[in-house]
């Protein structure tokens, strides 16, 4: 049996989710410490319980984007089900966050992971993955 090798956009792929976990994970823990702070400088808890929780799923996307940056970089099957998973979960996020907030951050981030899913069904990535019509002929 062959083993594919890596391609260039998978590993890019793994960088891009190691980025948004060190993103999240930063984010997720500022927001969580400075949450405990806030009943301080603002009375009532709603505001810091709010925070806290989005502080704690933050820290969750961290651990699930260092996951899928490893799965990536190793090419397991449930990597590439996880990352065409979470993309098209970061597009449904992406759209409703353009009629909420129209930005040019959440355009960018709709763009990336339109790229990320139209990358993940390309032939030869699903067969580095294990998937696809390339790889059951392997």
């Amino acid at each position: 049996m062959t083993i594919p090798t890596r391609p260039s956009g998978v590993k890019l792929l793994a960088v891009l989710w190691i980025l948004l976990g060190v993103l999240s994970l930063l984010g997720g823990v500022a927001l969580t410490v400075f949450s405990l702070h806030l009943p301080e400088m603002f009375p009532g808890r709603v505001f810091a319980a709010r925070s806290m929780l989005t502080g704690v799923v933050l820290v969750a996307v961290a651990v699930i984007s260092f996951g899928l940056a490893y799965g990536s970089w190793k090419g397991k099957a449930w990597s590439w089900i996880a990352s065409l998973a979470f993309a098209l979960f970061g597009i449904v996020f992406s759209v409703f966050s353009l009629f909420i907030t129209p930005g040019l951050g959440e355009l960018i981030g709709l763009i990336i992971y339109l790229l990320i899913v139209y990358y993940l069904m390309q032939p030869r990535v699903q067969s580095f993955f294990g998937k696809g019509a390339m790889a059951s002929a392997s």
